[in-house]
């Protein structure tokens, strides 16, 4: 049976959120610890759970610094299989079991799910992934909230300490680079992560009106425009090993 942890970087998220999230991977039907991450700025709805580490400042990288630390921890720990589960987010009940599951049938030592969407309030959306390819080539990113990562995969575990100006890219720099290192990935298409948008595109294709502070792409276009700084790229190279995709 693998042991598993999930990672939960947090910042300064509503406790209400805080706890959803908590509670869903108590609830999983598949055992699992949860590391949670405190990013500077600790919550004290979580005084109590053993796994609760709390970074002395915040990183402002988008989780990133406290995601790989949590990662690394649970390797050190022993436990064969790291999931993600960003803090504005929640599992459905048989996430892990699913992947798990997925894991023992493929022995692929990458696993992701596929998303529910819902509003910055809780409410369910009627759209789903913009890409829902299980051809590598064709996909731009998994959410990170939708990967299992087994041992012989863990390399990949520090590869969140990307240059930090490119934060806002996490999820597809990491998605590149599983694909650069050769790992063999099965795509589920099962919905088990339920993502708490804050992206207008979601909802203007969902058909509602865009809550205040609401994200558009500029924080992409920002990250995406430091792709072709010298130092950017050379720093992007050492610490993950290949060129940076554009």
């Amino acid at each position: 049976m693998l042991k598993v942890a999930v990672v939960t970087p947090y910042y300064k998220e509503r406790s209400e959120v805080l706890l959803k999230c908590h509670e869903s991977v108590l609830g999983q039907t598949y055992s699992c610890a949860h590391f949670l991450v405190a990013d500077g700025h600790p919550n004290q709805i979580f005084g109590n759970v053993s796994k609760h580490i709390i970074l002395p400042q915040e990183n402002g990288d988008n989780g990133n610094t406290p995601r790989a630390i949590g990662g690394i921890l649970a390797d050190s720990y022993g436990y064969d299989a790291v999931a993600y589960l960003d803090a504005d987010n929640w599992y459905e009940p048989t996430h892990i079991a699913n992947l798990v599951a997925a894991y023992q049938h493929n022995h692929t030592p990458l696993v992701c799910s596929k998303r529910l969407f819902c509003d910055t309030e809780g409410r369910m959306m009627a759209i789903t992934e913009e890409s829902d390819s299980q051809d590598e080539n064709v996909r731009s990113q998994v959410d990170t909230s939708s990967w299992l990562i087994v041992r012989p995969a863990f390399p990949l575990l520090s590869a969140w300490l990307m240059p930090k100006v490119l934060s806002p890219l996490a999820d597809r720099i990491f998605f590149r680079k599983a694909i650069h290192d050769r790992y063999r990935i099965t795509f589920l298409d099962t919905r088990t992560v339920v993502y708490r948008t804050r992206w207008v595109s979601h909802y203007r294709r969902a058909g509602l009106p865009a809550p205040v502070g609401a994200k558009g792409l500029e924080e992409i276009d920002k990250a995406k425009a430091h792709m072709s700084n010298p130092a950017v790229i050379a720093e992007f190279v050492a610490k993950l090993g290949f060129y940076p995709p554009r």
